[in-house]
């Protein structure tokens, strides 16, 4: 799909044969997509139209799967077996994607960062040994490492894009020595150099994110440890940083609100990136690849960022404990605000289409085992397409090949008609959407009259008759012994039938209506109370969400009666 509306048909060539897939994954380029299956991995040819099997790998239990960045190798990892001879396996294959063949074999007992890092030209490929890094030709892995570059406790590494890549090292704090986290050319480690080209260190650091910008040029990093030792949060401590690769800038990047670092991301032009930090609702702040703050976009309970693949366009969503709020701003028109607000509750993951122009949302297994599906949203907040499915466990898009990613239109696309799927979910939405009657807790449904009722009973003007305590029937006409009878009392005059009986039916009537605003206030400023937590974030029960749809009927109630 180079631009316009995505096609919605079932892709022809699978013809159920994808049933029991455990990991499903494209290649970067989209050309190729690989299967794991039970005893076997398969591997297929992506055309336009369809798909066409290409190889089956002998991979009885394979656990992931991951392609180099053209597609032209497949690695595969399965758990670690040791042998009767007491050596593991090697667990770790490299496959000719193209001839199915196997090029290299390793042992790798760890799945956290198990699959070898490539540069973009595929020539070479880098895995993390023991306390070292080691550098291979993919094209002769035979021939063993062509450079190795000694770290002491290491702990992960990162891969930069660009023609000349570098790349990050993390190695934890230990006795009580600080985190570093080392920047080195790879040019400069096939030379036998070991000196990085860039540095920083900093405490507070058990695991580090590395997030590299499409130059290659400059990587944000996100420091975090288990515990917050100063107790304010439960979840331990974040700080973000910049290194520039070339180590001629680092900074730490200043966050003007307490709490966890959510999410982080580089606008795909390399020049700018969003921290969403804080407690919610989180701030959302743009800025400068220098840490120079170009704009804030507000607090709003959101917990991920996603650029469209031309940085035009960016998301800021909650998900996850949040109630799927998904914004969409345009990074021309920062300040007209978001661009739209749509509901996508209960998602699991969200994409981009390589056109930039849709979004994928999905809601996943096992994480929510009901409504499993992905929806199709066009940028302007309209839903154009469903899909529901029993189970699912993974969604996205198929990368596409460009030479060069295509360019966003200047003006906004209009969307486009949603399918018939789309259509049936937005028509059921709307019916639900029209109003119902006023909230009634569970305990007073099907208990007969309703509060309305007695309301109007209590304003009707029948006389009400005046209030007799128990037993003050009796107690009138008792004998005490000894004592003096007494006189008859006499007649009471005949009530009159105007005028005293209209004064005692007009205070009933007035306090009834107190009554009545005391309730609508009540109700009222528990609506405030609810409308309040769904801002922060929090997911309301259907009731609630009811009883908020009731906020106009009350506020007209109140006018009536004031």
């Amino acid at each position: 799909m180079d631009a316009g509306v995505p096609d919605f048909a079932p892709v022809p060539g699978f013809d159920g044969a994808h049933q029991g897939a455990r990991v499903l994954k494209y290649s970067p380029n989209g050309a190729r997509l690989a299967m794991a299956m039970d005893g076997t991995v398969r591997v297929y040819d992506v055309q336009e139209r369809g798909v066409s099997l290409k190889h089956e790998l002998s991979v009885p239990k394979a656990m992931e799967l991951a392609f180099s960045p053209r597609g032209t190798y497949l690695m595969t990892w399965e758990r670690p077996v040791k042998t009767e001879s007491g050596a593991w396996t090697k667990n770790l294959c490299v496959w000719d994607a193209a001839t199915g063949a196997q090029v290299g074999q390793f042992e790798r007992r760890q799945i956290e960062g198990w699959e070898l890092q490539f540069t973009d030209r595929e020539d070479y490929c880098v895995r993390q040994g023991i306390n070292e890094l080691q550098v291979w030709e993919p094209q002769r892995f035979a021939q063993g490492t062509v450079a190795r570059l000694p770290v002491e406790h290491m702990q992960s590494f990162d891969m930069g894009p660009g023609s000349q890549p570098a790349i990050a090292v993390f190695t934890p704090e230990k006795n009580g020595a600080p985190a570093f986290v080392r920047v080195y050319a790879l040019a400069s480690i096939l030379q036998g150099s070991t000196a990085p080209a860039a540095q920083k260190s900093f405490f507070k650091a058990d695991k580090v994110t590395i997030k590299w910008n499409a130059a290659g040029s400059s990587l944000l990093l996100m420091t975090s440890t288990d515990h917050d030792q100063t107790g304010k949060s439960y979840y331990g401590e974040t700080n973000l940083y910049m290194l520039s690769a070339r180590g001629d800038f680092d900074c730490r990047v200043s966050l003007d609100k307490e709490g966890p670092i959510h999410d982080f991301a580089w606008n795909p032009n390399s020049r700018e990136f969003i921290v969403l930090y804080g407690y919610m609702p989180a701030k959302a702040v743009v800025f400068s690849y220098r840490v120079n703050m170009i704009c804030e976009l507000g607090t709003q309970p959101r917990n991920l960022i996603a650029y469209n693949p031309q940085g035009r366009l960016f998301c800021l969503a909650g998900f996850g404990n949040l109630a799927g709020t998904v914004d969409v701003w345009d990074r021309e028109r920062l300040a007209d605000g978001k661009l739209c607000t749509f509901d996508a509750s209960n998602s699991s993951v969200l994409e981009w289409s390589p056109d930039g122009q849709f979004l994928l949302t999905g809601t996943l297994s096992p994480r929510l085992r009901v409504e499993n599906g992905v929806k199709i949203w066009h940028c302007s907040g309209q839903l154009v397409h469903v899909d529901m499915v029993d189970e699912m466990y993974a969604a996205g898009w198929r990368p596409q090949r460009f030479a060069a990613v295509p360019e966003f239109p200047r003006a906004l696309p209009a969307a486009p008609a949603p399918s018939a799927a789309a259509a049936a979910v937005l028509a059921k939405k709307q019916a639900a959407s029209k109003p119902v009657g006023a909230y009634r807790p569970p305990s007073a449904r099907n208990s007969g009259a309703s509060t309305g009722d007695y309301l109007r009973r209590d304003l009707s003007d029948a006389p009400s008759a005046p209030y007799v305590p128990p037993g003050a029937a009796g107690r009138k006409n008792r004998k005490v012994p000894g004592a003096p009878d007494k006189a008859p009392a006499p007649k009471a005059a005949p009530k009159p039938t105007m005028g005293a009986a209209d004064i005692g039916a007009n205070h009933s009537e007035a306090g009834a209506v107190e009554k009545k605003l005391r309730n609508l206030t009540k109700k009222l400023k528990a609506i405030e109370q609810l409308k309040e937590r769904r801002d922060r974030g929090e997911t309301l029960e259907q009731t609630q969400l009811q009883k908020i749809d009731t906020e106009a009927e009350i506020r007209r109630e109140l006018a009536a009666l004031q």
